[in-house]
């Protein structure tokens, strides 16, 4: 049903359009109210406006800071009308409902609060509050103002509103969050927000973190904390060029860093345990800019604190929030974030299509490759030995040179050993170059029309196959 507009509270930094809009508002004898500065520009043209002091019967304090936060305008925007309660009390308070809302704000560094606030009362209530954020807004909503607008067109503005406010709150947070020396490159601004896991952790030695190190940090983090066993991950460019796992760390840290020697020569190195001074002697015989661990031992730290250009970060185990956040032009992309805990994570429910069933060693191979894909760039492949990654292809438009990576980094260690992808096989020239390096046993999710093709390749081969069912791409 459309909702025709009656009452309209204004408060506009950019002034753009805003004649126009209030001169039809009052050919449809809207009622306008108007914070100061705007109160003042609608006068100065001969528009009626009260003012909110006369609304709210209370004069603006704090130099401004507070003058529209007051009952008689957020109680007027927030009202449900379909709900009896609500309008007993208005009637009880004498408030006239809101049903139009225009707002823009400040610029950052005043630090808007009032705007914010009566911007997400329109959003809470936009089944009856119609919502304006931006002057590029008016010529629709006065093309539409006789009739009316529906709840469509009113979620509509409401989104738009909470973009801006985002938007607002990310500006702010950029004036008031460590800034860094740089961003990606010299010449880019940069700062850090947070309090919590790679940004909240403890820098204990060394130079302070630049960004490309919090994302380096990040991705090292997120790739150990797939495991249980003490594991050791390099990180290059926020994606992993070796994981192991081990009895203990440092033996892990070796079959790691065997993985890919010069790739991960100046990258970020995470243990998912705490790192002991046989570890942290590993380290220090070579440059890295950045060994991140959950805890440290006395004699690792002091051993570690030799290096001067070396940061030792310390991370607390907590998992992190429930949502992951992209920023893409003009919006903002949400999901959950992409957890090995499905059911086809789990080796016992993967399918054997190919080959006969494996040996207990290759079982925990082909589990260690599956929970490294998750981490690794699409089109992503492991080749792992030996709980350790001998050949990782990553980040490649098509697999076929992702596996040609794989294996060129694995050489002759990819004989015998499994091979985990993060997608299914589009077609079998894949599986034709796995075979022909010796490739032992393959998990994939499988999914493509091509699966039979692809599976018949690892029959004829009499190499072992597992679907799992559930892909992990990481773009």
């Amino acid at each position: 049903m459309n909702k025709k507009i009656s009452r309209a509270f204004i408060s506009v930094s950019d002034k753009t359009g805003l004649i126009q809009l209030a001169k039809k508002l009052v050919e449809q004898e809207v009622e306008i109210i108007a914070s100061d500065g705007t109160a003042a520009h609608l006068k100065a043209a001969g528009i009626a406006t009260k003012s909110v002091e006369r609304v709210t019967g209370f004069a603006q304090v704090l130099d401004g800071r507070v003058k529209t936060l007051h009952p008689n305008i957020h109680a007027a925007i927030l009202a449900d009308l379909d709900q009896s309660s609500h309008l007993a009390d208005l009637k009880t308070l004498g408030i006239v409902p809101i049903d139009l809302v225009v707002i823009n704000f400040y610029d950052a560094s005043k630090f808007d609060i009032g705007g914010p606030a009566a911007v997400r009362a329109g959003v809470k209530n936009s089944k009856h509050v119609a919502l304006l954020t931006d002057p590029a807004q008016y010529p629709e909503f006065i093309e539409k103002l006789v009739q009316g607008f529906d709840q469509s067109q009113r979620d509509r503005w409401a989104k738009d509103a909470l973009l801006k406010v985002a938007n607002y709150d990310l500006a702010i947070l950029n004036k008031l969050g460590q800034p860094l020396r740089y961003g990606e490159n010299p010449h880019q601004k940069a700062v850090m927000v947070g309090n919590k896991l790679i940004a909240g952790a403890k820098i204990l030695s060394g130079k302070e973190m630049s960004y490309n190190n919090y994302v380096d940090a990040d991705a090292a983090w997120k790739t150990v904390n797939c495991y249980t066993e003490p594991t050791i991950a390099f990180i290059k460019h926020a994606t992993p060029c070796g994981i192991a796992s081990a009895p203990n760390l440092s033996k892990a840290f070796a079959s790691s860093l065997a993985s890919d020697p010069i790739s991960a020569f100046g990258g970020v190195i995470a243990a998912n345990q705490l790192v002991d001074k046989e570890v942290a002697t590993l380290v220090i015989e070579n440059f890295y800019e950045v060994l991140i661990a959950p805890d440290y031992s006395d004699e690792a730290l002091k051993l570690l604190k030799s290096k001067d250009n070396l940061r030792v970060v310390q991370i607390s185990q907590d998992q992190g929030g429930s949502l992951e956040l992209k920023q893409i032009l003009g919006g903002f992309l949400f999901q959950q974030p992409d957890q090995l805990d499905q059911t086809g994570d789990d080796f016992k429910n993967w399918k054997l299509v190919a080959g006969t069933d494996v040996e207990k060693s290759q079982i925990a191979d082909l589990s260690f490759a599956w929970r490294a894909v998750k981490n690794i760039k699409s089109n992503a492949i492991v080749i792992a030995k030996n709980q350790a990654t001998v050949g990782i292809g990553m980040g490649q438009t098509n697999r076929v040179d992702s596996v040609k990576n794989a294996i060129s980094r694995a050489g002759n260690r990819a004989q015998g050993a499994v091979v985990a992808s993060d997608g299914f096989f589009p077609f079998a020239d894949s599986i034709q170059l796995l075979l022909d390096a010796g490739i032992s046993a393959i998990v994939q999710p499988g999914g493509s029309i091509k699966d039979n093709e692809v599976i018949q390749a690892c029959e004829n081969a009499n190499i072992s196959m597992y679907l799992t069912g559930v892909r992990h791409f990481s773009h």
